[in-house]
């Protein structure tokens, strides 16, 4: 008589960007997509019964759900039969259907358009658009603190855009490094303040929430640096203010996204559009003086090769660590650059 083996095959599953309670929804459709039987669930325990076939009652999975992992057991109905390769399949046909799930789901609300998705209006924040208000109310906040220092809201002087940190190319080499993110956040006036508000806010409600917060933040600095950098090499002797240069680098990171099947076709065709018209018109209406068009292309370009970078792992939904480490490096290489542009005096 031969002794039935302890039958079973366990396997574990990332959650990667979702909360346990969530991916368990996710979980509980894809046994529906299935038509499995549901046995058993609570708030960390799915149990569900495949089908079986001429030689077995089918298997009971069981999906245990903990903070940062899905655990997947399978095992035979029948204790005295059970086929590896039936239960490897089981799982790996749970896995790919919570997959596409969770795809759809991720696709459909990168398409819903910000007026659905922000139902309070584009300056308050919510829990996938929080960033963009907030560099708006900085902007904002920056320009009453000028005002109430004196300052001319519709013609501030050179003077005073440089003593608040505007971007000059000689102060800049001789150590005032600083001003390559301080100027970001200084405007030439209330209708500059205005214009690139409306830019931002547009950008922001549909970028912020495919990058989510770190990314965001981290790409407006990072292209905001090499927008500054780049017009500090064109122009010697101008001092440079505005978040222009900035939200050229989202929109960059933008483009770099909607080269890519992360976006739906038709939504990539329409924002296209939209957004080569804006940064064309920028750029032609920058050709007639008093514009920072270095900024500009600095900004675009640097945002560019940051979402083919950052790309592949939202489309991944890689762990904050991993986005953590692409940032610093990122980071580490604008950093070098800057100093090195710097110290060799090519400015």
């Amino acid at each position: 008589m031969e002794v039935a083996r302890s039958a079973g095959y366990t396997e574990d599953m990332p959650l990667v960007h979702l909360k346990p309670a969530q991916y368990l929804v996710f979980a509980q459709k894809a046994i529906g997509r299935l038509h499995w039987l549901m046995i058993t669930l609570n708030e960390s325990t799915l149990i569900c019964q495949s089908p079986g076939n001429s030689n077995s009652g089918g298997e009971i999975v069981t999906i245990t759900i903990s903070r940062k992992k899905a655990t997947l057991h399978s095992r035979p109905v029948n204790g005295y039969y059970w086929d590896e390769i039936q239960s490897r399949n089981n799982t790996a046909l749970v896995k790919e259907t919570i997959a596409a799930l969770i795809e759809e789901q991720d696709k459909a609300d990168r398409n819903l358009h910000p007026m659905h998705r922000e139902k309070y209006g584009a300056l308050i924040p919510s829990r996938s658009y929080i960033v963009t208000p907030v560099i708006v109310y900085i902007n904002v906040l920056v320009f009453i603190a000028m005002a109430i220092a004196g300052i001319s809201p519709l013609h501030p002087t050179a003077q005073s855009l440089f003593l608040w940190g505007g971007n000059f190319r000689p102060a800049v080499t001789h150590g005032e490094w600083w001003r390559l993110f301080t100027y970001m956040f200084l405007h030439g006036g209330a209708l500059h303040l205005l214009m690139n508000t409306f830019a931002l806010l547009y950008i922001g409600m549909f970028l912020e929430p495919l990058l989510g917060r770190f990314r965001f933040i981290s790409a407006y600095v990072l292209t905001g640096v090499c927008a500054g950098l780049l017009s500090i090499t064109v122009h010697d002797s101008s001092i440079g203010v505005g978040a222009s240069g900035a939200i050229f680098g989202m929109y960059g990171v933008f483009l770099a996204m909607l080269t890519t099947s992360h976006i739906q076709k038709t939504m990539r065709k329409t924002m296209r559009r939209s957004i080569l018209f804006f940064v064309v018109y920028n750029l032609m209406y920058g050709l007639q003086g008093n514009t920072d068009n270095a900024a500009h292309i600095g900004g675009l370009v640097s945002g560019l090769i940051i979402g083919f970078i950052y790309y592949r792992g939202i489309a991944r939904h890689t762990s904050f660590s991993r986005q953590l480490i692409t940032t610093a490096m990122i980071a580490t290489f604008v950093i070098a650059l800057t100093a090195l542009s710097i110290h060799s005096k090519l400015l």
